[in-house]
């Protein structure tokens, strides 16, 4: 009988797009600096975040490394600042560049019915290729804190999906084996490969049929309608 089910956030649920590209996120984020005594041009801002983002991947010598947006904006503002800033100041930069690159953000249709259905039943975790600076307040916004208070984050690990030891990591705070839990994504070549190599059966949220060299997903679904059925036909 399976006593967890894992899922993974963006994507599968929460519907969400950015861009982090644009012009305007930097022209308001630099003005945001200065009030903060950190200097730097619009156009600059950008080169140098992407900058630090690349320096910081390419420092790891993991097979699928991950930054922390926090420690890259406390870099920025304490080579364009006077430095000594308070978490509290680097938060509310970090945090004021998600919201300038936010196009859309919403749960996916249906999430709330289903996850106060399974909640009753099996211990819920979240396992995402996330930054916890965002994914945490923007958890709480959604309304979805209530349901999971075991969260994996990428950012905390400095490792992505699919590395098993993320896998690893939420089954050992559920206190469950491998094949007592369920893994819930939407990318095949994480999520699917990810569950698959650490023992667990792997649910898609997705209508396209996938098989990844030869990896198939045990069920998929397009609709939440659909997923507490298949869960219990999974797990009894």
């Amino acid at each position: 009988m399976k006593k967890a089910l894992i899922f993974d956030l963006y994507g599968t649920l929460i519907d969400i797009e950015t861009d982090e590209q644009a012009p305007a996120v930097y022209m308001n984020l630099s003005r945001f600096l200065s009030y903060h005594l950190a200097r730097i041009k619009p156009e600059d801002l950008r080169k140098v975040y992407n900058e630090y983002v690349h320096k910081s991947l390419a420092a790891s010598n993991e097979p699928y490394p991950e930054v922390d947006v926090f420690e890259i904006f406390k870099g920025i503002m304490n080579k364009y600042g006077p430095g000594k800033y308070t978490r509290s100041a680097v938060r509310n930069a970090a945090m004021l560049f998600r919201a300038l690159t936010i196009r859309r953000f919403q749960a996916f249709e249906g999430i709330y019915d289903v996850l106060n259905l399974i909640a009753k039943d099996y211990k819920l975790a979240i396992i995402s290729d996330a930054q916890w600076l965002f994914a945490e307040p923007e958890m709480q916004m959604l309304g979805l804190t209530r349901y999971f208070k075991t969260t994996i984050f990428s950012s905390k690990y400095g490792i992505k999906k699919p590395d098993i030891r993320l896998f690893k990591a939420a089954l050992r705070r559920l206190k469950v084996k491998p094949d007592e839990a369920v893994y819930i994504g939407d990318k095949p070549d994480k999520d699917l490969v990810g569950a698959k190599k650490a023992g667990m059966k792997c649910l898609l949220f997705s209508s396209v049929e996938v098989s990844l060299n030869g990896l198939k997903p045990d069920r998929q679904f397009a609709d939440y309608s659909e997923l507490e059925k298949i869960i219990k036909e999974l797990t009894f």
